[in-house]
């Protein structure tokens, strides 16, 4: 491509043969030796790209001319192509109403003008950047733009445009989807969470009801048999054994659930969540609460919770930790909770397309506008960090 041009500037008459191109890159931007070039010989240099053989030049090219300006805000000359990104035509173009000053929008004029402008004098060229031209019927179309002086520390140069519109509407659409989804995933998290609360609710009512009649039943049965009858009495109190049992395992599904204690509060769910931790030998769990007196809002009680309760459980499968510290404090404007373990460690980087577990946790801290980080390194152990915003006037 490289080559096409050069014998196109060559080419034209009047324009000095030791011009050098120099490949347009995202790193070295636009350069060019700075030799000076008749206006004439501009002009037919843009003709001749916006020939026929332009068009394949500009299929291959990061940026491609379009026009031919001066930093007063003219535009000498322009290609079909730039014409038909601004919707104008080429007698509005010979007619001098075409200026890429008009062109620009206020907010970005006053950066050219303030920042660009100056640079370009100074360097001869610019980095691509992204603006917005006002098209001829008022809409905007976005555009990566690169420019170069022909002379250095001259006053007209040629710049590449490139219309950005196609990307940019997917770029909206991608965010779009991406906001559809965390909403559903917001939705489905609050919903779950609500079923957990329902069918813990309901197995601790209705089901515990029922199994300590049961209880109550075998009991006073054993008792009724007396000494009479050893072996149904014994069966009594094996069924009795039983129903405790079955007790047991209703309590732990429960707390599995949606523990008790999380409606007392965020600190006695992370009291209990550590208690219960604690009763795995292997590893030791502290509990660091700068005020044990914290109440904040279910939503932001819950997230919290789940975060610590997820950290211990990834803690207990796969740190091979002997120490893990829970930290939660409270600050003017925000609610930071902290899962520290002193394990193996793990590389984030291999594990995030398989990691569920922590992609869950980072939804939950996003739906309430929050963040959440994760530092970890192989033998260094793993350190989650949450933050949650609190809003003046809005219950924390």
């Amino acid at each position: 491509m490289l080559e096409v041009l050069h014998d196109e500037l060559c080419s034209v008459r009047g324009l000095p043969t030791q011009v050098k191109l120099v490949e347009v890159g995202p790193r070295d931007g636009l350069q060019a030796e700075p030799v000076c070039v008749p206006t004439e010989v501009k002009i037919e240099l843009l003709n001749r790209l916006s020939s026929a053989g332009f068009e394949k030049i500009e299929a291959s090219s990061f940026v491609s001319p379009k026009m031919i300006y001066d930093l007063d805000g003219k535009i000498i000359e322009a290609n079909d192509a730039f014409l038909r990104i601004v919707g104008y035509d080429r007698e509005d173009l010979m007619a001098g109403r075409l200026r890429w000053m008009d062109l620009t929008p206020p907010e970005w004029l006053a950066r050219d003008l303030s920042q660009w402008i100056p640079q370009q004098k100074v360097t001869g060229r610019l980095e691509p950047f992204e603006k917005e031209y006002v098209r001829k019927d008022g809409s905007r179309v976005p555009v990566l733009i690169g420019v170069a002086t022909f002379e250095e520390g001259g006053n007209e140069g040629v710049a590449f445009v490139l219309d950005l519109t196609d990307r940019k509407e997917a770029e909206h659409r991608l965010h779009e989807s991406y906001e559809m989804l965390r909403e559903l995933t917001s939705h489905r998290e609050t919903a779950r969470e609500e079923e957990r609360k329902h069918i813990a609710r309901e197995m601790h009512d209705e089901l515990g009801q029922h199994l300590t009649a049961l209880r109550m039943g075998a009991s006073v049965l054993a008792m009724q048999l007396g000494d009479g009858h050893p072996e149904l009495v014994e069966q009594a109190r094996a069924l009795t054994a039983q129903v405790d049992t079955t007790m047991q395992v209703v309590r732990g599904v429960i707390a599995s659930l949606r523990p008790a204690a999380l409606d007392a509060g965020i600190v006695a769910a992370l009291e209990w969540l550590a208690a219960e931790f604690n009763r795995n030998p292997c590893t030791v769990c502290r509990l660091r609460l700068q005020d044990e007196t914290l109440v904040l809002s279910e939503d932001r009680a819950i997230v919290l919770f789940r975060v610590a309760q997820e950290a211990l459980t990834n803690v207990a499968r796969h740190a091979a930790a002997m120490q893990v510290t829970i930290t939660l404090e409270r600050t003017p404007d925000a609610c930071l909770l902290e899962v520290r373990d002193d394990g193996k460690g793990f590389d984030p980087l291999a594990t995030r397309k398989r990691s569920f577990g922590l992609a869950g946790m980072k939804e939950r801290v996003l739906m309430l506008g929050g963040q959440i980080d994760l530092v970890s390194s192989p033998g260094n152990g793993t350190t989650i960090k949450v933050c949650l915003p609190v809003h003046k006037g809005v219950p924390t």
